[in-house]
């Protein structure tokens, strides 16, 4: 049988196993073929179990040295729990439990965030915008995005090791202080909503632009419209819950 390609067009990229790996791979510099090639065969598994992969071991270095210290720090010097209440908490804090739970949740949540957003987006491009395109291709967009988790990770869990911080360290939220108790709610508006400006995040939301302007048929353009208002409006959403969070907590 003849080969039906295009002259001067590769042919796409087999599917299975092995080829799901290497698209994870040439995502990161050759997004626009790779999201062309999941139009055709939008599989997502292995890409998908990568993510909670990440997320998981990211949570079992992390809870026990600076995840589960924070909280306990903030349990303790939250004001107004007596005594009573902080020994009723504290076995949610100490021992296997937290690990445990902690590892169950990052897993969990990882994926039901990807699920949202390629909600979220596939209800904006395809019914509101009308663009013509299956939740499968949607899905697909979202978590091969959701790869930056990877290099991410590997940039800041060390970080997060050695500052014993999670916020603001590849963000623009390293252009101010962090915020203490005395710090007033405009201000900590500013520092989460800042923190929200990372390399990392935006590496993602260009990814999430490339992927629906392929599978939705938009102009570049109107994908990074999308992709950025949709962003901020959770990244505004998010600082002001975070905001008064802090506040009722201090």
């Amino acid at each position: 049988m003849s080969d039906l390609t295009t002259p001067g067009v590769e042919a796409p990229e087999k599917g299975g196993f092995m080829g799901s790996l290497r698209k994870v791979v040439r995502v990161v510099y050759s997004p626009a073929r790779v999201f062309q090639e999941l139009e055709g065969r939008p599989n997502w598994l292995i890409p998908l179990l990568i993510c909670v992969l990440v997320a998981a071991i990211s949570s079992w270095i992390l809870l026990p040295s600076v995840i589960l210290p924070q909280q306990r720090e903030a349990l303790e010097n939250r004001p107004g729990l007596t005594e009573e209440q902080l020994e009723a908490a504290r076995p949610w804090l100490e021992g296997n439990r937290p690990l445990y739970l902690g590892l169950a949740s990052a897993t969990v949540v990882t994926g039901l965030i990807i699920l949202v957003v390629a909600g979220i987006f596939h209800l904006i491009c395809a019914l509101l915008l009308g663009g013509k395109a299956s939740f499968a291709r949607t899905f697909a967009v979202v978590v091969y995005s959701s790869l930056v988790s990877v290099p991410e990770s590997i940039v800041k869990v060390p970080l997060e090791l050695l500052t014993k911080r999670t916020e603001g360290l590849t963000s623009l939220a390293l252009l101010i202080s962090a915020p203490d108790a005395s710090r007033a709610f405009a201000y900590r508006f500013l520092y989460r909503f800042l923190d929200q400006v990372d390399v990392f995040a935006v590496w993602k939301l260009v990814l999430m632009a490339i992927g629906l302007s392929v599978m939705f048929k938009f102009s570049r353009q109107k994908s990074y419209y999308v992709v950025v208002a949709l962003w901020l409006v959770y990244a505004l959403g998010s600082s002001v819950l975070g905001g008064i969070a802090a506040r009722s907590m201090g």
